[in-house]
């Protein structure tokens, strides 16, 4: 999402409607776990981009944060 406002947030862009799907989880132990699915954006244009995403998360004292992310448009 961090990235999504970071393109589409600026200066003479608009942000339109995030949604995900075909989420698949799978841990991969007690602190990390792996995340699949598909990213569907709805534009104030009404342009619909879209493509899938892979992200592997961490567990810190903290809390789960994002460690890694690669997220690609069809």
């Amino acid at each position: 999402m961090y990235r999504f406002r970071a393109a589409y947030a600026s200066l003479g862009h608009e942000m339109g409607k995030l949604d995900f799907s075909a989420l698949r989880i799978e841990t991969l132990g007690p602190t990390a776990a792996f995340v699949r699915g598909q990213w569907h954006s709805t534009m104030p244009d009404g342009s619909t981009p879209h493509g899938l995403f892979t992200l592997v998360f961490r567990k810190f004292p903290d809390g789960w944060k994002i460690i890694h992310d690669h997220t690609s448009a069809e």
